[in-house]
């Protein structure tokens, strides 16, 4: 081991703890500056005085983030492994550009990111927010107050407040080395979890933690607005704010599904995981929130439902990051962090602004200072479908987290709830449901008016569209034998909704794509889910197993079925596909796996050839992780990983004599590399080739049936006996590396021992699966962002002009 000076690496540590604090109190006395400056907003004398004192407090607390940021990467960039953090998530071997994906790994580098984005976009409220920046910054302060406490690592009244990425091992570790030398450093760290060693991980976390920032925005403008009892002038700032948090986390989600994708093994974008699950329900209940904000801006109508939706999606981020950083979900999902002893201060993190909005908005209903219309909205009218499709993602929303809730609900209520046993297929098969509401409903509701529409008018226009949708609905289900009613009705309405919006954007918006961003948003979603069903619905699993073999107790019955062996230099049809494994190659901390495709027509002869390199990432500590190779065409990808592959504790490959002894009978089966052979009987006289016996040897022969994949034929090992000297003479096959020699007779049982010495030649357990069409999934993902960023720019240049 290497003993330091812990002295020589103290400097970013203290300068660390020291802008934690300082963040900290900058952004307690922020809050409460901000907080007198609203109290006293109707006297401009009083107010401005705590205004420009909160400015100065809030950006001086930015500042500290900033620096935070900053040390927390020079420690980590530096391997000062004395830090407990950079122990924990980094390595002398993590590349370069991994490092930044260290710096969020943990929960105290994606809190201290979440504090980052807060404190960019508290600086802008300072400067655009304009009449509202005392109420909203005090609430974005506020927040900050409670994420900087989760950093303190501090312990008052016997309680640890926070847990600190400048802690040091030896102040948080009680192991002996640390009482025989306080200043022994590790010589190396833990290392990067390998299924975060992705680019996506790079830009992923801060993508989906600048939205969970951006949905503080909205609900401090909703929160403000109950505080002050102004009810309509928050409307047109938040509704940029708004969009720009449903893009960001939208686009933030979607990233975190292309990571998994072409990182994890499961197949998949999406896996229904708790985490997953956690971070897209505030989604959906933000986009509910600006349909219901829609509505109001223009009838009046929906503002109650506006405030409890915008408030919603805040509290349900806060929520997730409990879920997330609480431990509570560490046995049902793989994205969770373990408990760090901090689950009552998340609880209070969510009472303090829970309990606040709550009493507020029912203290204003109560009161009937919220303006509400008593008259009922006409069944024809846009809002009302506006309200109706919120209602939809409310219900999706509330299906999703009442089942990811379940661990909670079980550990308050000492209860037993378990999720169905096919979690993915039971999400599914509801929000399939959820889906085609949502799409059928934005192909139409666009054509209503607000307040009143002649419904035989908007039929008229969507007769056409109705009828072209039917037959591309057709065209589709048909090819792709998508013939379940969910598949059905699903396929009909996101067609329908593509051309209804683009009808609508054409005839109605004369063209003017500038001011379409919902209907573009609208055709995104619609072709996102297209491309969903059909990628998914129709994959094609091709690695089949044709000749049953199992590979053993650690795979299950559908992971035989749905791998492939493949020795090396031996090719294997799969699909049109005639598929080789060529070897293997090292590099850094990964073992990549060469798989030739053959594209094969259908006379057998090759039209296309290219090589997959699928790899396993070594961590001796935390274990391999297999990561995919996708070939990827215009019409569908092909996605390759490896199951498995015998490997020593050092990576390299498995290459080795093995024997093993069977007793067998007539009838019974020994198995051996790449085939199998059947006993079937003693030959009390056999004959050895190129062997002249003697009149009293005696030759016993074991008459047996040799099965490989390609050929069938009968061996027999011989047990010779000259005098009293007995000789073993193997039936060799070549092709396979193995020998079958008869070692013991025993004539009472009517049995043979057999020994059988085998090459374990190099191979892999290999799995493809073949999605059709998914860039239509990623082609709808980038319409739907880049609609909302129309939205966006239309909703922003209006407040300009305002």
């Amino acid at each position: 081991m290497n003993i330091h000076a812990i002295g020589q690496n103290m400097l970013f540590g203290k300068l660390g703890h020291f802008l934690i604090i300082l963040s900290f109190a900058t952004s307690l006395a922020a809050c409460i500056a901000y907080f007198f400056a609203t109290i006293n907003r109707n006297d401009t004398a009083k107010s401005f005085p705590w205004i420009s004192f909160g400015r100065k407090l809030f950006i001086l607390h930015a500042v500290a983030v900033f620096g935070m940021m900053a040390c927390l990467l020079i420690i980590i960039h530096g391997h000062f492994f004395e830090y407990k953090y950079v122990w924990e998530h980094t390595s002398k071997s993590l590349p370069v550009y991994y490092q930044f994906s260290a710096m969020w790994s943990g929960q105290e580098g994606s809190t201290l990111l979440w504090m980052f984005w807060h404190g960019v976009l508290g600086c802008v409220l300072i400067f655009k927010a304009r009449d509202w920046e005392s109420p909203v910054l005090s609430i974005v302060a506020l927040a900050q107050v409670l994420l900087g406490s989760m950093l303190l690592g501090i312990y008052l009244f016997g309680y640890k407040f926070g847990s600190s990425p400048f802690a040091l091992m030896r102040d948080t570790m009680d192991i002996p080395v640390f009482k025989m030398n306080p200043d022994w450093v590790p010589e190396d760290g833990t290392g990067l979890n390998p299924s975060l060693q992705n680019y996506w991980m790079v830009i992923h976390p801060p993508t989906l933690f600048l939205g969970f920032a951006a949905c503080t925005i909205p609900a401090a403008y909703a929160i403000s607005s109950l505080w002050v009892k102004d009810f309509t002038g928050w409307v047109k700032p938040v509704l940029p704010w708004s969009l720009f948090a449903l893009m960001i986390l939208g686009t933030g989600i979607l990233m975190g599904g292309a990571w998994a994708y072409e990182a994890l093994s499961f197949g998949g974008f999406w896996a229904w995981d708790p985490v997953e699950n956690a971070s897209l329900v505030p989604w959906l209940i933000l986009a509910a929130g600006i349909h219901t904000l829609m509505a109001y801006k223009h009838t009046g109508y929906s503002l109650h439902a506006t405030y409890l939706f915008l408030i919603g999606a805040f509290l349900m981020v806060l929520y997730s990051s409990f879920l997330t950083k609480s431990g509570i979900l560490g046995d049902a999902s793989v994205h969770s962090f373990t408990d760090l002893g901090m689950s009552g201060q998340l609880v209070v993190i969510i009472l303090a602004f829970l309990i606040p909005a709550i009493y507020l908005f029912i203290d204003r209903t109560l009161k009937k200072q919220i303006p509400a219309k008593h008259e009922e909205e006409q069944l024809s009218s846009r809002e009302f479908w506006l309200f109706i499709g919120s209602l939809v993602f409310i219900f999706a929303s509330v299906h999703i987290i009442v089942l990811t809730s379940f661990p909670v609900i079980n550990k308050i209520f000492n209860a037993k709830l378990a999720p169905p046993s096919d979690i993915k297929s039971h999400y599914n098969n509801v929000q399939i449901w959820m889906a085609t509401l949502v799409a059928l409903g934005s192909a139409i509701t666009q054509f209503f008016k607000y307040k009143k529409s002649d419904y035989l008018k908007v039929s008229k226009q969507l007769l056409i569209v109705f009828a072209v949708s039917v037959v591309l609905s057709i065209a589709v289900i048909i090819p792709f034998k998508l013939y379940r009613l969910d598949y059905v009705l699903l396929i009909f309405c996101g067609l329908f909704s593509v051309l209804a919006n683009a009808q609508y954007v054409i005839q109605v918006l004369n063209g003017k794509w500038k001011i379409a961003g919902g209907s573009v948003s609208h055709i995104g979603f619609a072709i996102m889910l297209i491309g969903i069903l059909i990628s998914q619905g129709r994959q094609e699993v091709l690695s089949i197993n044709k000749f049953g073999i199992d590979y053993g107790k650690g795979f299950s019955e559908k992971e035989i079925a749905e791998n492939v062996l493949l020795y090396e230099n031996e090719p294997a049809n799969m699909g049109k596909y005639r598929v080789t494994y060529l070897g293997d190659s090292f590099a850094v901390q990964n073992i990549y796996f060469n798989v030739r495709y053959e594209e094969l027509d259908k006379k057998g002869n090759v039209r296309n050839t290219f090589i997959l390199h699928p790899n396993i990432l070594m961590n001796s500590k935390m274990g391999n992780n297999p990561v995919p190779s996708t070939r990827k065409t215009l019409g569908s990808d092909l996605y390759t990983h490896i199951t498995s592959a015998p490997l020593k504790e050092d990576g390299t490959p498995v290459d080795s004599m093995v024997q093993d002894t069977y007793t067998v009978s007539v009838g019974d089966t020994i198995p051996a590399s790449r085939c199998m052979v059947v006993f079937e009987g003693i030959n009390p006289d056999a004959e050895i080739k190129g062997f002249q016996k003697q009149p009293k040897d005696i030759a016993i022969g074991a008459r047996m049936k040799f099965i490989s994949i390609d050929t069938t034929y009968t061996i027999e090992p011989v047990y010779l006996v000259r005098e009293v000297v007995a000789t073993s003479v193997p039936a060799r096959v070549e092709k396979n590396n193995v020998s079958f020699s008869v070692i013991k007779i025993l004539p009472e049982e009517n049995k043979m021992q057999i020994l059988v010495e085998q090459k374990l030649n190099k191979f892999i357990i290999m799995k493809a699966i073949k999605f059709p069409f998914i860039n239509v999934l990623w082609l709808g993902c980038f319409v739907m962002v880049f609609g909302i960023l129309l939205s966006l720019l239309r909703r922003k240049k209006e407040n300009v002009l305002v």
